[in-house]
């Protein structure tokens, strides 16, 4: 068995939006690493692919189709993984959309709009949380990574102010959980991608006049990968972070320090 794949080896992994991008090379890659992987997303298809996949390279992986806004179904499907595993040791809440044409300045910002943006992204991440946090109190600690924006902390998302709000709301919620279950043994962090080759940047990757814009702001002049950004949730999920804690690591090639 090589060292890497020793990382994980029968760790018990939750990932929402699991079926595409970053959620999908975050679920690969803790496969490959020896872990149990439960994949959550909406797409049963999308996420048959994935664990088929993870299967291929001799990994383990439940497909358990949910939507995070709805409390019952996250719930439920949180609820399986503990129960087929034995318990959970990783909460990954990665389950977000972006709808750049329909999202907009408060003035002209249409309240269902606003909604579905922080059901799903900000909503969803308190509810994966929420039962994924009462499987690791059980189990006597774990590990959790939210995925966040850089939009969170710095107006990069012109016009784009619900899908800002809910990011910026990831990181207080990220931070005031990690304090507030340190002495139970649970790691709360947060990884920050930028901008990344993803299905929800496709808009963006396929005009080349706006990926030039995009890239100019960039100090590396290139989108980051899903699976750049995967490395860096599996490093906080993982003993080497033992002594990380309400950090938020960005993965954006300098975009906020600029």
């Amino acid at each position: 068995m090589s060292e890497q794949k020793a990382r994980f080896e029968g760790k018990r992994v939750v990932i929402t939006g699991a079926s595409k991008g970053i959620g999908r090379a975050t679920a690969v890659r803790f496969g490959k690493e020896g872990a149990w992987v439960a994949l959550i997303s909406r797409s049963k298809k999308d996420l048959e692919e994935v664990a088929n996949l993870i299967a291929t390279g001799g990994g383990e992986a439940l497909v358990l189709p949910a939507d995070v806004s709805q409390e019952d179904q996250i719930a439920a499907a949180i609820d399986s993984a503990s129960l087929k595993w034995g318990g959970l040791d990783i909460i990954v809440s990665n389950a977000g959309i972006e709808l750049p044409f329909e999202d907009s300045r408060v003035d002209s910002l249409e309240l269902s709009v606003w909604q579905r943006i922080i059901n799903t992204n900000l909503t969803g991440q308190f509810l994966t949380c929420k039962h994924g946090v009462r499987h690791l109190l059980k189990g006597g600690g774990g590990v959790v990574v939210m995925v966040g924006s850089p939009c969170g902390s710095k107006g990069f998302c012109f016009k784009e102010h619900a899908y800002s709000a809910s990011k910026g709301g990831i990181l207080a919620l990220m931070q005031v959980m990690a304090i507030d279950y340190a002495q139970d043994n649970i790691r709360v962090n947060a990884c920050i991608p930028g901008f990344i080759d993803t299905p929800m940047n496709a808009h963006v990757m396929s005009d080349p006049e706006l990926l030039k814009t995009w890239n100019a702001t960039i100090p590396m002049r290139r989108p980051g990968t899903a699976e750049e950004t995967a490395s860096v949730i599996l490093f906080l999920a993982s003993d080497e972070a033992a002594y990380v804690l309400g950090s938020a690591f960005v993965v954006d090639g300098g975009q906020l320090a600029t």
